[in-house]
């Protein structure tokens, strides 16, 4: 005789109907689970599809424009020069986004094997900043670095940590119209008791912010930030080809990293500020 909790007797015929229902459910489940499976799968190889072929229509026009610029089809005029170098450029562009969905997809579904190593997170941000330097000129904005003195020892895989890193200073230097970036670096400070005495492991994870004085965020736009194909209103305005995936990228690689991205704006038109925080090695 089966009982239940308070030793009452259960009626077989109940106790049967009850399994029977809870095993059709697992067979349902099952069955959903695997319908899912097959549709992420047959989505990753489609997209997978047109991401190839469509960087191959981008490979071969970028050889065509690079051959106009540096005469593989004969003499070119500067009005010529200067469509091509918009072409070139146009198609950069069109072949990194197409990288940043895939690198998305990738890092969504784990297959990204990040080769850990300790490495100097400063000296990374460092050269970023030289790096950017001619982009940030061309826009006519100013970039400060205000990298604290000190160890900054991360590990990590510092491909995928500078992508992020680059990611969002280029997001800032996108989004700015006129002003400036400040990029800023330090250690965190140690927490304090009750007592003013200083936790003896508070100082370990650095903090990197990247401030600007852009279009801002608005409340609205807070939502969709770092979420998969969230794209701002204000966003789409200035940058068109967005597609979402920049800063929902930048979060999968930090979080892989036992760390923390946030972002900070006082509205539109206010400006950003955009955190990445990473424990020290």
């Amino acid at each position: 005789m089966v009982t239940n909790d308070e030793n009452k007797p259960i009626d077989p015929e109940e106790y049967k109907k009850v399994t029977e229902a809870m095993y059709k459910q697992n067979l349902e489940l099952a069955r959903l689970y695997k319908e899912v499976d097959a549709l992420n799968k047959q989505r990753e190889s489609l997209m997978h599809l047109i991401t190839h072929k469509v960087k191959g229509s981008f490979t071969h026009s970028k050889y065509i424009f690079a051959g106009m610029l540096d005469g593989t089809f004969g003499e070119t005029n500067e009005e010529m020069k200067k469509i091509a170098e918009e072409g070139l450029e146009a198609n950069d562009g069109g072949i990194k986004t197409i990288d940043l969905v895939l690198n998305a997809a990738n890092l969504q579904k784990g297959t990204v094997k990040y080769d850990m190593k300790i490495f100097d997170f400063r000296d990374m941000v460092e050269n970023l900043l030289k790096e950017k330097h001619a982009e940030v000129k061309k826009k006519n904005l100013a970039m400060e670095g205000n990298l604290k003195e000190g160890v900054y020892n991360v590990l990590g895989d510092i491909f995928w940590i500078k992508e992020a890193v680059s990611n969002l200073i280029e997001n800032s230097i996108k989004y700015t119209k006129e002003g400036k970036i400040i990029v800023d670096l330090r250690r965190a400070k140690p927490a304090r008791n009750a007592s003013g005495i200083a936790d003896a492991g508070g100082e370990n994870k650095i903090i990197l912010s990247i401030k600007d004085t852009g279009i801002g965020i608005t409340d609205e736009d807070k939502k969709n930030l770092f979420t998969e194909g969230g794209r701002g209103k204000e966003s789409v305005k200035v940058n068109v080809d967005s597609t979402g995936y920049g800063l929902y990228s930048v979060k999968l690689v930090v979080e892989a990293h036992k760390g923390r991205v946030s972002a900070e704006s006082e509205g539109a038109g206010k400006g950003s500020t955009f955190f990445i925080e990473l424990p020290l090695a």
